[in-house]
């Protein structure tokens, strides 16, 4: 029980620090607000625009499809500010050789790095504005969503992020034995907005991407259609979690691979 207390102290000073740090640079923060107020405004219109010509598309009214882009939204918040960034973060500290450091600390060292390189006060604020908007457009009445589906469907979307996270690390593995995994993660960065599509309705070979390649679409367009009763839940479900299960087994073997490449190179 002490061990947990601790943890728990430890990860709220962790955090505490990381949002003091963020505050010193407020205006990123703002410019950060108002970027992502302008990205969702100008897709809200295309999107707008589309149901105004095509009425339905792949079987998403356009309130669907606000449902979709609401939960596409609030995967790419976490996935970036709670996995992306502990990731950039990681490749520094092994390139500036301040990893040694992390490693004497006398805590669990993976989780630490996560909750040291988490921007909490930039997640909340910074995506509060654009979900709450999105909130506000959706009836929430006329969505066909029950317990059963809204709770498979957050089973997706857990499993989404999950895959997005051996995915992340995987990119960023380069580093313990090349010194840098930038420009891998940032190509990451680049496509991993790309989401907001029906899983069903992709061709085969994109629905096995997206479990190695393109998480976002698991974690809007599997997650949401599951919620919807749009897809076969039982069995997008199933895949899904299962290949989130093998990933976490992955990433702890590819987290042991990792520390020994490094302390080869660097002892």
């Amino acid at each position: 029980m002490s061990n947990v207390l601790r943890g728990f102290s430890l990860a709220f000073a962790a955090f505490r620090e990381q949002a003091r740090a963020e505050k010193a640079h407020i205006g990123n923060f703002w410019f950060g607000v108002l970027s992502k107020l302008i990205y969702n405004t100008m897709f809200l219109l295309f999107i707008d625009q589309l149901y105004a010509r095509v009425g339905h598309f792949a079987g998403y009214s356009k309130n669907d499809f606000l449902f979709l882009y609401l939960t596409s939204q609030l995967g790419f918040y976490i996935c970036y500010y709670g996995i992306f960034f502990p990731m950039q973060r990681l490749v520094q500290i092994v390139r500036n050789g301040n990893f040694d450091l992390l490693l004497l600390k006398p805590v669990p060292h993976r989780s630490f790095m996560y909750i040291q390189g988490m921007q909490p006060y930039d997640l909340i604020f910074t995506a509060a504005p654009s979900v709450a908007i999105l909130a506000f457009l959706i009836n929430w009445g006329t969505l066909q969503i029950t317990l059963g589906s809204l709770l498979l469907g957050l089973v997706v979307w857990t499993s989404g992020i999950v895959i997005c996270n051996t995915i992340v690390f995987v990119l960023a593995l380069p580093v313990f034995k090349t010194g840098d995994a930038t420009d891998t993660l940032s190509t990451f960065y680049s496509i991993s907005s790309i989401g907001q599509m029906p899983y069903s309705h992709l061709p085969g070979f994109l629905k096995i991407a997206a479990l190695v390649v393109f998480p976002q679409i698991i974690i809007a367009g599997a997650a949401s259609e599951v919620m919807l009763m749009k897809a076969d839940m039982i069995g997008v479900t199933t895949l899904i979690a299962t290949v989130a299960v093998v990933s976490i087994f992955a990433v702890n073997l590819l987290w042991r691979y990792a520390l020994r490449n490094y302390t080869s190179v660097s002892s």
